[in-house]
């Protein structure tokens, strides 16, 4: 993980601030509605939790709407920040760092996810599978897990820089995520990804981080076989945009953005 990248919270906050946060929770309310089997009298004390959840924009919206949230994260910083920014909205949320391949809540939770493309992160098959038992474990019986991956027609980035800039009051940031330089290891199918940040605030010298660090992208084939291999959920189904509701199946039209997983466990 880039530290320096995920250590500027709210540059990174603002970075990523132009998702439709609200649309995507409608999203994972229709999947647990139409995948999940949880018991009708444990509806009555909804609970979720979002991993690596950076600044917890989708836990803090769904406290907005009735659910129990725990946001998890394994930056100090990034959950310092979940936890600041939901106090100042007037919202209560249980703020964890914790590392996503082996935690434990509580209490198991309806409805589990990653999004964003954060687990990318997990860049081996054991990790991916401790991780898919880990959040097994934290789920109760028939709630799912959702996670948003890369779709595979991107597996390989384009030939210029993603760069965007994105600017809030009088703070502007600029991210770079992956450089054509960027290299590929065919062995272990892990991208060495650029990511570099540029702060601008006010007048003041921009303050730029840069840095690099492997991420995996997996295919929709491989994503199977660990969940088989797991053993951790009962059922699984893939869907294409976390913005068409109800879901449609994963493609290669322009419908699919992204590759949405959702899992149930048994």
């Amino acid at each position: 993980m880039a530290k320096d990248f995920y250590k500027n919270a709210r540059a990174y906050d603002i970075a990523f601030n132009d998702r439709e946060f609200d649309t995507e929770c409608s999203f994972l309310e229709w999947a647990l509605t139409k995948h999940g089997k949880v018991k009708s009298k444990k509806n009555k004390n909804k609970s979720f939790i979002e991993l690596a959840c950076g600044p917890a924009r989708h836990a803090r919206e769904m406290v907005k709407r009735g659910w129990n949230t725990y946001a998890l994260d394994l930056s100090e910083e990034m959950v310092a920040y979940a936890a600041m920014e939901a106090e100042k909205e007037g919202l209560k949320i249980t703020a964890i760092e914790a590392d996503m391949t082996k935690f434990k809540l509580k209490k198991p939770v309806m409805i589990a996810c990653t999004l964003m493309e954060s687990i990318s992160h997990l860049v081996t098959n054991e990790q991916m599978i401790l991780h898919l038992k880990s959040v097994s474990k934290n789920l109760v019986s028939g709630g799912i897990y959702v996670i948003e991956m890369t779709h595979p027609m991107f597996y390989f980035p384009d030939d210029e820089a993603n760069t965007w800039i994105t600017k809030e009051g009088d703070t502007s940031v600029e991210i770079t995520f992956g450089i054509p330089s960027d290299t590929y290891n065919s062995v272990t199918q892990q991208w060495m990804i650029t990511t570099k940040m540029k702060i601008k605030e006010g007048k003041e010298s921009p303050i730029t981080f840069e840095s690099q660090s492997p991420i995996r992208w997996y295919l929709a084939q491989e994503m199977k076989a660990l969940i088989e291999l797991s053993g951790a959920f009962e059922k699984y189904w893939m869907y294409g945009s976390m913005y068409n509701i109800p879901g449609k199946e994963l493609d290669t039209s322009e419908d699919s953005d992204a590759m949405v997983i959702v899992l149930r466990k048994k």
